[in-house]
């Protein structure tokens, strides 16, 4: 062993690096990023509460302490509650409207008898109206909704003068359900970050090829246009990008059993369609790469900022209000909805149909950015 020799091979890498400033600066920004993102979804004030309507319909009773209004004080609770935002309906099918319309995460509906049931001793109920696809809107506001009932189970006694209620929450699902399996709500996801992930990392690494063989600039020197060039990569790609997808999709449906309440078409569509924009994408990104490992550096600056703000983890409608309309940007956050539609929902493509046209947005906005690449290229 040669400490000098040791020392030389180091000092080569070393000086690689420095005349690379590209690796460098994706070595500095990369996790400076990703802290940031941490710091802030992690951090006390890092997340906004979410929105969740509440209906008071109840007329309450007379106790021996006078009138009193459970629903008063579940709703004062609820108020309360740093983790939700509460918006005041008036009525049951309003408030499920918002809740179909993704304006609220969940809506608490208390009835009018609930004062009358639980002081004579009687079962009662609250229902939670809840969209039945996300756990992570959906687990919040029955968190919540617990919580308030169970401190007015705590401080009823000496506050209205009744015993500990028979009160219970009933969560309704809109589509989908409350008790479906971990992996049933966690595949739409599953297949959007694989799909993507594969996709970007074989589309990069393979044009990068492409360049650095000089096909490119042999095709360049032909007489076809920009455009062809670009749509023939574009086949080329999609072909084994959409086979990945079958397999992953297959795999799911018929090994691991996930539920798909909906059409496996409709689901094969909405992959496509994001596919077809991360192949560009993937093209687009790798004029910005020298070599394999610059491609490498990318995913995490294409994928982490998605993963974290797309509603993979935490719900988009918890976050910075910047950050939420960032989010809309992102092709993940409109696939994973749609995915979860469909697949838990059963949703057809009417109800998708505004995220399949958000990520054909992203395609062509994608195709475009590859054909001004392509330009540049011939320049």
């Amino acid at each position: 062993m040669s400490l000098s020799r040791i020392a030389a091979i180091a000092l080569r890498i070393l000086k690689q690096f420095r005349h690379d400033p590209r690796t460098i600066a994706l070595i500095v920004i990369v996790p400076l990023l990703v802290m940031a993102l941490i710091g802030y979804l992690l951090g006390d004030s890092g997340k906004e509460p979410l929105p969740v309507a509440v209906v008071n319909l109840d007329a309450g009773a007379e106790a021996p302490v006078g009138h009193v209004s459970l629903g008063v004080e579940i709703a004062r609770a609820l108020a309360a509650d740093d983790a939700i935002a509460v918006q005041t309906v008036p009525s049951p099918e309003a408030a499920a409207e918002r809740v179909r319309a993704a304006e609220v995460a969940g809506a608490v509906i208390l009835p009018p008898d609930l004062t009358r049931r639980v002081l004579a001793d009687e079962p009662a109920s609250v229902r939670v109206v809840v969209g039945g696809t996300d756990p992570n809107l959906q687990g919040p506001v029955l968190a919540a909704t617990g919580r308030a009932v169970q401190g007015l189970t705590e401080r009823g006694a000496s506050t209205v003068g009744f015993r500990a209620p028979a009160l219970t929450i009933r969560p309704v699902p809109l589509r989908g359900g409350v008790d479906l399996s971990p992996l049933d709500y966690d595949a739409p996801i599953l297949l959007t970050f694989f799909a993507f992930f594969l996709t970007f990392l074989l589309t990069s690494v393979s044009f990068l090829r492409e360049r650095s063989s000089g096909t490119l600039e042999r095709l360049m020197a032909s007489p076809a246009s920009r455009l062809d060039v670009l749509l023939g990569y574009l086949l080329g790609f999609i072909g084994f990008a959409v086979a990945q997808a079958l397999l992953i999709l297959g795999y799911a449906a018929w090994v691991l059993d996930v539920r798909i309440a909906g059409s496996v078409w409709l689901v094969l569509l909405v992959l496509v369609i994001l596919l077809i924009g991360v192949v560009n994408l993937g093209i687009s990104l790798s004029f910005y790469a020298r070599n394999e490992l610059q491609v490498v550096q990318f995913i995490p600056l294409v994928l982490i900022p998605q993963v974290f703000l797309g509603g993979l983890i935490w719900p988009v409608q918890s976050l910075w209000p910047p950050l939420r309309w960032l989010s809309q940007l992102f092709p993940l956050t409109h696939s994973t909805v749609a995915l979860r539609e469909v697949m838990v929902g059963g949703q057809g493509f009417g109800d998708v149909a505004g995220r399949l046209l958000a990520l054909l947005a992203f395609s062509v906005a994608m195709v475009a950015v590859g054909v001004l690449a392509l330009r540049t290229q011939r320049a």
